[in-house]
C-alpha cells in the first residue's frame, strides 16, 4: 500500500485548486463544477479522456490508493479503491463512482 502526504495549491488562471493528501486519500478541489468542465474539454475526444479516466482508476486501484475531486460544496468523482458504478462500468471505466447527488 502506498501512503500520500500532500498540502498543494495551485493557481490555473485566476482559480485556485487545492490537493490535499492524507493516507490512501487525495482530494482534489475545484473552485467549481464549471472549472473541472472547462479543464475535461482540453482533453481532447470523449475516448481519449474515457482511456485516461480508465488507466488513471486502476493505477489507484492497484496502489491502493483514492482520489476524490471536489468543489467547496459537493463531491463529483472518487477514482480507486472502494468506488465502482454500474453507470460508469457501461462507459468501461472501473474504480470510479459519480457523485450525483
Amino acid at each position: 500500500m502506498l501512503g500520500v502526504c500532500c498540502d498543494v495549491k495551485v493557481d490555473i488562471g485566476d482559480q485556485q485548486v487545492t490537493v490535499c493528501g492524507d493516507g490512501s486519500d487525495i482530494v482534489v478541489e475545484v473552485p467549481s463544477l464549471t472549472s473541472v468542465y472547462r479543464v475535461m474539454r482540453q482533453l481532447r475526444r470523449l475516448a481519449w479522456r474515457k482511456k485516461r479516466l480508465s488507466e488513471l482508476s486502476g493505477l489507484l486501484q492497484t496502489v491502493g490508493l483514492t482520489l476524490v475531486v471536489r468543489t467547496p460544496s459537493r463531491k463529483l468523482i472518487s477514482l480507486g479503491i472502494e468506488n465502482d458504478s454500474m453507470l460508469l462500468r457501461l462507459f468501461g471505466v472501473r474504480n470510479a463512482r459519480l457523485h450525483l447527488s
